[in-house]
This record gives structure tokens, sequence and C-alpha cells, in this order.
């Protein structure tokens, strides 16, 4: 993963850059580690050189999916950084799992029409929690065909 930290008018310290390696790049990297994603943090003052808040922008692009952007304003730095990161994390598991699983609706079959079709293996079919009933069901199944 390609990892950018930039100040916007300020200068970031080796401790804050540190910080945000630990903080919101490491957990990203214990889930998704692609060599060609690329991840932008930028921390900078919202009022220039009065501004007493602190602004954190994180864009985290994954190939083969949406651009993740999350910004977060808070006076201290770090707890900004903490809170984006966070968020960053959650929004990009959900990218992940909505990438995985296929387009369109799941038709959904319970345990007992699965047994009676004959998806579940013969010895395996008395240890169901009701295996006797399903038994009856999977005989009746097989007399109508």
């Amino acid at each position: 993963m390609k990892v950018i930290i930039q100040g916007k008018q300020m200068r970031l310290s080796p401790g804050l850059k540190r910080y945000a390696e630990e903080h919101v790049v490491q957990p990203l990297r214990r889930f998704y580690d692609n060599e060609a994603a690329e991840l932008r943090v930028e921390v900078g003052k919202v009022n220039g050189n009065r501004g007493e808040a602190k602004e954190c922008h994180l864009t985290f692009h994954m190939p083969g999916a949406k651009t993740i952007q999350i910004e977060q304003t808070l006076p201290d730095v770090f707890g900004c950084l903490d809170v984006a990161g966070d968020r960053l994390t959650r929004t990009a598991r959900k990218a992940l799992d909505r990438m995985r699983w296929p387009k369109g609706r799941r038709k959904y079959r319970p345990l007992g029409t699965v047994a009676a079709e004959g998806g579940v293996p013969s010895g395996m079919l008395e240890d169901l929690p009701n295996g006797p009933s399903l038994e009856k069901i999977s005989r009746r199944v097989r007399r109508k065909r």
C-alpha cells in the first residue's frame, strides 16, 4: 500500500507521522494490504494561522472499488487522527464486504428445505437438531418424484 502523509499549513513532526502510521495505516493493513492501494493522510489547520481546530483528510483508493474520503475536525491533532482512522477502517471493511458478495438477491433456503432436497449428506441428517422430522420430510419428497 502506498502511503502519503502531508501537512497543510503546518509542519509534521516525526512523532505525528509515526502516530499516523500506527493508528491509521496499521489497522488497514491488518485486513487489506494491496500494493496498488493508496492512502493519503492530510493534516492541517482549519482557519489558517489563527485557527484553533485541526482537520484531518483521509483518502483511501482501493482498486476495483470506490474511493473513500473521510474528513474530521477536532481541536487535537492526535484525536482527529484516531477518530478519522476508526471511521476509515469501518468504511473500508464495509466496502470490502460489498465487493465480496455478488450482486442480486439471494434465495432464502431454510435448513429443512436443503435437507429435504438432498443437500445434506445422509450421515449428517440424524445429527441435526430435528433429525427425525427431517427424515419424514425427505421421505415425502422422494415419494413425490
